[in-house]
């Protein structure tokens, strides 16, 4: 259980920043980065640290969530932090949630490959396993989802 209990506190921010990232929805991504390490303990947690896996259990968690129901976006503003700075503070939080009202402009397949390259710390050829596809596959959705939201931040600046 010891290296269990490792592995979570390695991986549930990371996994948690691409669940925020692909859902765009706090509370949601909270629920399902549970889900996620709840089914890897039960199904998998005997077999040792497999990153890959977890985070192919947690992308299977948002499709299917969205194939159910597509859930509606929620961004951050629930949440309430302290910090030294409030000034920085609401600056980060701002930007954050451009970043996130993006994301969502990308397609579900573009959000996902992205979300992965960033959240986590799989390499291409990993990532190309949990989404079926190539490797090569992968570095071009990349390129063109960063591409894409390059331009859908520059536009929505004022």
């Amino acid at each position: 259980m010891g290296d269990f209990r490792a592995f979570y506190k390695k991986h549930r921010d990371r996994l948690f920043a691409y669940l925020m990232r692909s859902t765009g929805d706090y509370f949601l991504s909270g629920d399902i980065l549970q889900e996620s390490f709840t089914r890897y303990l039960e199904k998998y947690g005997k077999e040792g640290p497999n990153t890959a896996l977890l985070y192919t259990i947690a992308r299977n968690a948002v499709v299917d969530g969205y194939r159910k129901q597509g859930y509606d976006v929620q961004l951050f503003d629930e949440q309430e932090y302290s910090q030294h700075n409030p000034e920085t503070h609401m600056t980060v939080r701002e930007d954050y949630r451009r970043v996130l009202s993006a994301m969502q402009e990308l397609s579900p397949e573009e959000r996902d490959v992205l979300s992965l390259v960033v959240s986590s710390d799989l390499s291409y050829r990993q990532i190309a396993r949990i989404t079926g596809t190539s490797e090569g596959n992968v570095k071009v959705r990349v390129h063109r989802a960063r591409v894409k939201l390059r331009k859908i931040m520059n536009t929505g600046e004022k």
